[in-house]
């Protein structure tokens, strides 16, 4: 069965990312301000592109909910491959929910902003700007956790391939490097997450065999 319910739910994570896509271009083609703007920039993008900022941010908030959807599927698998106890699996599924929720606010700050733009001056809207960074800064943070996480999963259990474990390590540690922690986030995330979904999709989970416990040794 290809197309039963929890096969659907993994390729969850393909919807969330192409919305993700659709949303951040929809925000680039608006007038934003640069690295390092002024209040009165940030007032003036807010004040012009106010539609374009909330149609953006809502369609990167649905995927942000569609990730969650994928995320359920992922948890499914992972406690079947896991076993009983499934304490990894906890962990992970908790830490990917963290960085979902940080990335379902990720854009309210601008949408808040865009929404009161009549209301605040260019340092209030600066403020509230520079909210975004603390919501993208919790999602690296809690990301990599679940890819750790995920990824010993991976590793240990088979559920997909081993490969696909090591990556997920090697990706986590590029999160928690500041330098470039935010192209593991905004690149290397989304790319993981359409191969997961996908692999989840193309592996039923009647083909794996649970591992074996300590009777079976």
């Amino acid at each position: 069965m290809r197309w039963g319910w929890e096969r659907l739910a993994a390729l969850a994570g393909v919807v969330a990312v192409a919305l993700w896509v659709i949303g951040i271009l929809i925000q680039e083609s608006t007038d934003m301000p640069g690295d390092e703007p002024t209040g009165d920039q940030v007032l003036a993008w807010y004040s012009g592109d106010e539609n374009a900022i909330l149609a953006g941010g809502f369609v990167f908030m649905l995927g942000a909910l569609f990730f969650l959807i994928f995320l359920g599927a992922l948890r499914v698998r992972l406690r079947g491959a896991e076993g009983p106890t499934g304490f990894l699996t906890a962990i992970g599924y908790t830490a990917g929910l963290g960085a979902g929720f940080f990335l379902l606010m990720l854009p309210s700050a601008d949408m808040a902003g865009a929404l009161s733009n009549d209301e605040l001056t260019g340092d209030a809207a600066l403020a509230v700007n520079s909210l975004g960074d603390m919501f993208f800064i919790g999602a690296e943070l809690l990301g990599a956790l679940m890819l750790v996480i995920v990824g010993l999963l991976f590793i240990k259990t088979r559920v997909l391939p081993a490969w696909l474990g090591w990556a997920s390590l090697v990706l986590a540690l590029v999160m928690l490097i500041p330098p470039i922690g935010w192209a593991g986030l905004l690149l290397g995330l989304p790319l993981w997450t359409v191969l997961t979904s996908v692999l989840l999709w193309m592996r039923p989970a009647a083909e794996l065999s649970p591992p074996p416990t300590a009777s079976q040794l």
